[in-house]
């Protein structure tokens, strides 16, 4: 897959909120317009200095802010994240996420428990890598369609129950497929979030018919990672990848086995899209959070 570069006549433009320079809309052009963009929804740009904590959020921002606006990744309104090992598994407690731990597998969409703030893209800034594991797969849709049958598909067209991952806070309502007026199929999910919000006390039980619904299109998922053409990619520190989180789901090697390989850091933003390639995009509304 060939790789883009952020130039940074769109780095400076974008950090200084001018979205509507033509290097920003070039860039945006570019990254939209991409083979890799076209044909599976991945992007990936080089070259985005991280030596420097600050300079990174700078640059996953001012990148990401070229592309469309960024969204909320939490109730505090974080805009940027860290996605790192805090120690954590996926669901444990009352908060656990995917991103806090250093499991794979688990493939998802981010945001499936959020409908009103899920990111139509997300971008994942690389700071520091593990040395083994850590590396990105990458699941179509329209694979895992192709293989279910067709009341499984239509069951998953149903709501599921998310669990939101907030203390207090009760699952919501969304289908895990959704077929667009364009023909298009956008996926919602994340497993763990399913079995957690319909095991919650407003909760109703998983049916038999649901169950086997989820079950077919883990089958699907997991003939899909286990090609030997699956969509893998292991990013070095300075590398951006852009993903589109409605055609795509995605997972991770397991990282961390050796204790030295649990510092792996990546910077993630949640992008909604704004208008068509070429239209004016407006800037971030709040300010960048990070709990580094």
């Amino acid at each position: 897959m060939d790789h883009l570069i952020f130039p940074k006549s769109a780095l400076d433009a974008a950090k200084d909120g001018r979205f509507e320079d033509p290097s920003v809309f070039a860039f945006r052009e570019d990254v939209f317009t991409s083979p890799g963009w076209t044909k599976h929804g991945l992007a990936i740009i080089d070259g985005l200095p991280v030596e420097e904590p600050q300079l990174a959020d700078q640059c996953a921002t001012a990148a990401s802010s070229a592309l469309g606006r960024l969204l909320p990744q939490d109730g505090a309104g974080q805009l940027v994240r860290e996605v790192k090992y805090r120690g954590v598994k996926l669901g444990e407690g009352a908060t656990g996420r995917y991103s806090d731990s250093r499991e794979g597998g688990q493939f998802h969409t981010d945001g499936p428990h959020r409908p009103d703030t899920a990111p139509d893209w997300f971008a994942l800034l690389c700071i520091r890598q593990a040395k083994v594991g850590g590396g990105l797969i990458l699941v179509p849709t329209e694979e895992i369609i192709r293989g279910l049958d067709p009341e499984s598909l239509a069951v998953l067209q149903e709501p599921f129950l998310f669990d939101q991952r907030e203390a207090g806070v009760p699952p919501v309502p969304r289908p895990v497929l959704e077929h667009q007026p364009d023909g298009c199929w956008h996926v919602n999910y994340l497993r763990e979030y399913i079995e957690l919000g319909h095991k919650h006390p407003l909760g109703t039980p998983l049916t038999d018919q649901q169950v086997h619904a989820l079950d077919r299109f883990d089958q699907e998922v997991a003939s899909a990672v286990a090609a030997p053409d699956r969509i893998e990619v292991k990013l070095a520190p300075g590398q951006l990848a852009v993903i589109d989180n409605r055609r795509l789901l995605h997972g991770r090697t397991t990282f961390g086995d050796d204790p030295q390989d649990r510092d792996r850091l990546m910077l993630r933003t949640w992008i909604r899209e704004l208008a068509p390639v070429g239209a004016a995009v407006a800037a971030p509304s709040a300010a960048v959070v990070s709990d580094r």
